[in-house]
């Protein structure tokens, strides 16, 4: 059984995919159509949120950071807005995945399926990655750094983890949304980027960094955190 919140406050849009998602797999799907009933619902425990922007009262991309603050799962953002900035804001504050409106129940699906399939990749052996500035914790999904950990988003910690598996390995960014969303990009990078810049924000430190840009070819995850000649940060 997959538990879906869906935060949407078209009832129209609610009731479609509801009954699409119910009618194709194994979902059970709670509707809520404001922020106030969207937080009073998680701690009933869910697999997935799907979550609009546009939203009575408060904004999707706002109650996505407060939902952020206390459960760990796939936020999916659905939304009318296309614009980039709005789609790397959304992504930057928490979200995992951005599907613009109009789309079809088909496709959602996918992207359901798809971010909960790395959910469960994740469910890696108990210890901690060890680098000269930080730490990752395998356990609580965190970034140790002088003694605080820092939460890391489900796709920020997918990615971190796959290029640390890959030490000085250059790797494409199609080649991360594979491995990590498990699924083709077609093409689209935009999400790997964003998710890569927030990462960056978390483990680089003054003079050091540790996933560097390849001109040309795609990312590169140094473990001692040493710049090199032949990459741009």
């Amino acid at each position: 059984m997959i538990r879906v919140l869906l935060v949407e406050d078209d009832r129209d849009i609610a009731r479609v995919v509801r009954f699409y998602l119910s009618s194709v797999g194994d979902y059970v799907v709670r509707c809520v159509g404001s922020a106030e009933d969207a937080l009073q619902a998680i701690d009933e425990g869910f697999d997935i949120i799907l979550l609009d922007i546009m939203l009575p009262e408060m904004d999707g991309i706002t109650l996505c950071q407060q939902i952020r603050e206390r459960i760990y799962c796939p936020i999916l953002f659905i939304s009318c807005l296309d614009d980039e900035d709005t789609i790397v804001r959304a992504l930057e504050i928490g979200g995992d995945d951005y599907l613009t409106k109009p789309f079809t129940c088909k496709v959602l699906d996918a992207r359901i399926k798809a971010n909960l399939r790395r959910m469960k990749r994740e469910t890696a052996p108990s210890h901690a990655y060890i680098f000269p500035d930080f730490s990752l914790d395998i356990p609580s999904h965190s970034i140790i750094r002088k003694e605080r950990a820092i939460p890391l988003a489900p796709l920020e910690f997918g990615i971190l983890q796959y290029l640390i598996e890959h030490p000085n390995q250059t790797v494409t960014s199609d080649q991360i949304y594979e491995a990590v969303w498990g699924q083709p990009s077609y093409g689209d990078a935009r999400t790997v980027i964003v998710h890569l810049y927030n990462i960056r924000k978390k483990i680089d430190a003054p003079g050091r960094w540790y996933i560097k840009n390849v001109r040309g070819s795609g990312y590169c995850f140094d473990p001692q955190g040493i710049a090199a000649e032949d990459t741009d940060a």
